[in-house]
Order: structure tokens, then C-alpha cells, then sequence
């Protein structure tokens, strides 16, 4: 007899024992997932942003209140409000939190989400880098930048 051959009982069991272990991990795998508790999006201002926009978009989608850029104070989070805004909208995907208007110049935080089309450069020595009147500069926090914005000249036909 060969001894590297190995009886269809012993074959079968080892068959089970391995479809076993491959069940027992795909089904732990299948749990459902908690955020990373150490990820830069559970905690901060981002988190705070999207709760935000998620409070607002489900408002809207359950016809609670009408679509605008601008979004009303009932919706901001707390981490939001604690920035005492002047007003806070949306630019691309992400949320703009206007602190303070000087001679028709925004300043504040802009609060970049993964999610968003449009991921913010920071320019500290230019305004190389203006988008829609933007200038951006780090802030304290990631994914956070603080920023001036101009107003955008609209342009009219002739």
C-alpha cells in the first residue's frame, strides 16, 4: 500500500474541517463593521460635517424641506455650531463653515470629505491654487482647512 495515499474517509473529513473553517470565517467577515474607533473620520470636525449634511439630505429626501446650497442652522452638529458660523453650505461635495464676511470676503473652515468630487490644495505662499475664489490653509485638524473666498464674478451675456 502507498503511504502517501490517503483513504476517501480521511479525505472527506479533512474536506469538512476546511469548508468548516472557510464558513466560520467568511461569516465573521460578513458581520457587520464598526468604524475604526482610531480613523480621522469618527472623530473631529469631519464627523461633525457629515452628520450635517446627512441630517439635511435626509430632511430634504423625506420632503421636510426644500433643496438649497445654504443649509439651515436646525440641521448643523454640534461640532458645527461650536465654530459659531455665519452661515455654512456646501461647495462641491464638502462643507463650508463661514465664520466671519469682511467687505464681501468669507472667512472660516472648509471641511474636506472623502467623499466629496473635489479635495481642496492648500497655497501658503500664493494664491496659485484659487478655486471658485478660494485660497486654502491648513488648519488644526485633518481633512480642515481655513480659508478666504472672494466673491465669484458673475458673468452676463451681452
Amino acid at each position: 500500500m502507498n503511504e502517501t495515499f490517503l483513504p476517501a474517509a480521511t479525505l472527506q473529513r479533512m474536506r469538512m474541517v476546511f469548508m468548516g473553517a472557510l464558513l466560520v470565517c467568511l461569516c465573521s467577515c460578513m458581520q457587520e463593521q464598526h468604524a475604526d474607533q482610531g480613523s480621522t473620520f469618527h472623530k473631529g470636525l469631519q464627523r461633525d460635517a457629515w452628520r450635517t449634511l446627512s441630517s439635511y439630505d435626509e430632511a430634504v429626501l423625506k420632503h421636510r424641506e426644500t433643496f438649497r446650497r445654504e443649509i439651515p442652522p436646525t440641521y448643523w452638529d454640534l461640532g458645527i455650531q461650536r465654530l459659531h458660523p455665519v452661515k455654512v453650505y456646501t461647495h462641491r461635495g464638502n462643507l463650508v463653515v463661514v465664520q466671519s464676511v469682511t467687505d464681501g470676503v468669507e472667512h472660516g473652515k472648509y471641511i474636506d470629505l472623502p467623499v466629496a468630487r473635489f479635495h481642496p490644495v492648500s497655497a501658503w505662499f500664493s494664491n496659485k491654487h484659487v478655486v471658485n475664489g478660494f485660497v486654502f490653509r491648513p488648519a488644526r485638524g485633518t481633512a480642515v482647512f481655513n480659508f478666504t473666498r472672494t466673491a465669484v464674478r458673475e458673468y452676463s451675456r451681452k
